[in-house]
């Protein structure tokens, strides 16, 4: 019997994921992510997806580190123009 895969999503769930916040949760926590692992455990090989998934999480984190060190020295640039 082919397997069958679940992973519904609440009514609310474009709104909650497509925040900062919510994209924050993804890294660490994703339906794409446990979808592809069970579907690799169960024999498919989905190798392929799992990388692209791992590349776009690594760009996202690198993206997310370098906005939260600009924030401080654009604070500190527009207080200094402010004198």
């Amino acid at each position: 019997m082919e397997k069958k895969y679940e992973y519904p999503a609440p009514a609310n769930y474009p709104d909650v994921v497509n925040t900062d916040k919510g994209i924050e949760r993804l890294i660490t926590k994703s339906n794409l992510e446990a979808l592809l692992t069970k579907m690799e455990e169960d024999g498919h090989d989905v190798s392929a997806p799992l990388v692209e998934l791992i590349a776009m999480r690594n760009f996202i984190v690198q993206k997310m580190r370098g906005n939260k060190n600009i924030i401080p020295l654009v604070e500190c640039i527009l207080a200094e123009l402010k004198k």
